[in-house]
């Protein structure tokens, strides 16, 4: 039984959108966001992604409320439909907070451009004299002087300046001016079984660097889910075809997914990064974790059999492959 211990680093290329380096058919690849204030002072944005799981509605929400002071649950996030969304791309490649969420931000700064100009209307002040915080513009030096977001709202259709059109809405076509770079690095620790050639995780840390992080537990759960799917190729899935070409996995029972059984505790942390080519600083992470962790075990598996003179070994790790890898080299238990 061994139990050697490797590291896997690695930086991520994400946030497809800059129109100068991507297109589709044509079309470039840049997201819009529309966000339309209602009187009451309640919002609903409108996106053209697709959350799959990860949490959109939540994050897009937060990236509002921070930027509006508009509490997140009376916000409502919508997307995917196609009768109602905005030009977007869709959500792959980790583009959808580097690209959708970054719009979702220039275009609440757009709103509140516009609230800045009614706020100084109704508090007959010049717009330098107002000063922004969360929820409220306040006069300088005049704190008790204020007007909130939603005070701003009402008035946007009901007592906004003369020639001023009403509403309070905007709309942003960000197409971003570069792409982001997450990036890791994670250690893993391996039991190989020289009997069988199982091998099993015993310890995994990962530390990610996905800029600002805007909701923790969203990062961390995509972390975590993107790990299990790292550790599937390294060591269960594999698609494999017999002598006349029919496949061997064609159900469950023959193609292997790892269960919560053989999937270890994941260890993460992080390090902020924030990435200057975001209105926010952040990158993608809902790939990073597949990246890194398939290398990290395949690393911890080599560097066991190391002293055997094994320099690589095609994944998945199967104990099959590792059983009959022993025993070429002469290991017999």
């Amino acid at each position: 039984m061994t139990r050697p211990t490797t590291i896997s680093s690695f930086t991520e290329i994400v946030g497809a959108g800059p129109s100068k380096h991507f297109d589709i058919l044509g079309l470039k690849m840049f997201d819009s966001c529309e966000i339309r204030v209602h009187p009451t002072g309640k919002a609903i944005a409108r996106f053209g992604t697709k959350s799959q799981g990860q949490g959109h509605e939540t994050t897009y929400a937060q990236i509002l409320a921070e930027e509006l002071g508009i509490p997140a649950q009376d916000i409502q996030v919508e997307e995917g439909d196609t009768d109602t969304a905005p030009y977007g791309l869709g959500t792959y490649a980790s583009r959808s907070t580097p690209v959708a969420g970054a719009a979702a931000a220039v275009s609440a700064r757009k709103v509140r451009d516009k609230a800045r100009k009614i706020a100084a209307y109704l508090l007959e002040v010049a717009e330098d004299d107002l000063v922004w915080e969360p929820g409220k513009f306040s006069v300088k030096g005049a704190p008790g002087k204020s007007k909130t977001i939603q005070d701003i709202a009402f008035a946007a259709y009901t007592n906004h300046p003369q020639g001023m059109e009403a509403g309070l809405e905007a709309v942003s076509y960000y197409d971003p001016p570069n792409l982001t770079y997450p990036f890791g690095s994670y250690i893993c620790v391996v039991d190989v079984d020289s009997g069988t050639g199982e091998v099993k995780v015993r310890r995994f840390v990962a530390i990610d660097d996905c800029g600002n992080i805007i909701n923790p537990m969203i990062v961390q759960g995509q972390v975590h889910g993107g790990l299990t799917m790292g550790l599937a190729p390294a060591l269960f899935e594999e698609i494999s075809y017999d002598e006349i070409g029919n496949i061997r996995g064609g159900s469950f029972i023959d193609y292997l997914l790892p269960t919560a059984v053989e999937t270890p505790k994941w260890e993460t942390g992080h390090t902020v990064t924030p990435s200057p080519h975001h209105p926010l600083g952040a990158k993608g992470v809902g790939e990073s974790a597949t990246v890194g962790a398939p290398a990290a075990i395949a690393n911890a598996v080599v560097d066991a059999l190391w002293h055997l003179g094994v320099r690589h070994i095609d994944i998945p790790i199967t104990p099959a492959k590792v059983w009959k890898l022993l025993r070429e080299k002469g290991v017999t238990e």
